[in-house]
């Protein structure tokens, strides 16, 4: 496995924590500069395998990318960001059918949960060091459950684990990442991951069935950008 680089995070990881700084503060509010700054979180992943014909069948689709805390860090990040959920979720069950104060709660869960994510996610440089494992990023698999999905990446991924993640930021930042993944479907990594991603948009418990999460190992990591130093540059 491989480490990403410090280029890469400071694009990425370090400019998300501004983000949320900035949200947080009111500074920015959607429109084209949030949109802009979104793409650090929406990369296109690649798999690709061989069909029963002996064809080679490939799929690209955007995702929604984040990251993980070393393996010593689990079970007590994921305590942190259970008893977030299980507040909301208590107080959900009492206004489900009142749209106005499910407004309001929505807005309290994820103003509490960006908080949670600055201080035990998204950390200021030199505190990453001992909790962040920068070997992996992580997915969740939202379309599986879905009737109508082709669950393209899902059936491609059960045949090859070689994948990769594309990152592309107008009008010329992009970011190659080769990927080993493995699957996890009911363990700590899966509840950690789940937990992650409705720490800002509370997911009801009716909507939470059968999401898969897809740990991305770091294998290689380049700079595609058009520039002098891009142009498929391997960086790790």
């Amino acid at each position: 496995m491989a480490i990403l680089p410090e280029e890469f995070l400071n694009w990425n990881y370090y400019a998300r924590r501004r983000l949320l700084e900035k949200v947080l503060k009111s500074e920015i509010r959607g429109g084209p500069e949030f949109f802009l700054e979104f793409t650090r979180h929406n990369p296109v992943l690649c798999t690709a395998a061989v069909d029963e014909h002996g064809v080679v069948e490939v799929n690209g689709k955007v995702v929604g990318v984040g990251y993980v805390v070393k393996e010593e860090y689990l079970k007590e990040h994921t305590r942190i960001f259970e008893k977030h959920l299980k507040e909301t979720g208590e107080r959900y069950e009492e206004v489900k059918h009142d749209e106005t104060a499910l407004k309001q709660l929505y807005r309290e869960h994820a103003e509490r949960g960006l908080n949670l994510l600055l201080k035990y996610i998204y950390l200021e440089p030199g505190k990453t060091v001992e909790v962040m494992d920068f070997e992996k990023l992580s997915s969740i698999e939202l379309a599986k459950r879905l009737p109508h999905s082709s669950k393209h990446t899902w059936n491609l991924l059960q045949r090859n684990r070689n994948a990769c993640l594309v990152f592309f930021q107008p009008p010329s930042i992009s970011y190659e990442i080769k990927v080993r993944v493995s699957i996890h479907l009911d363990d700590l990594y899966h509840c950690f991951v789940t937990l992650i991603h409705d720490a800002y948009h509370y997911t009801p418990p009716q909507h939470r069935e059968d999401r898969p999460v897809y740990i991305f190992h770091v294998l290689e990591v380049y700079d595609n950008s058009p520039t002098a130093s891009g142009f498929g540059r391997r960086i790790v």
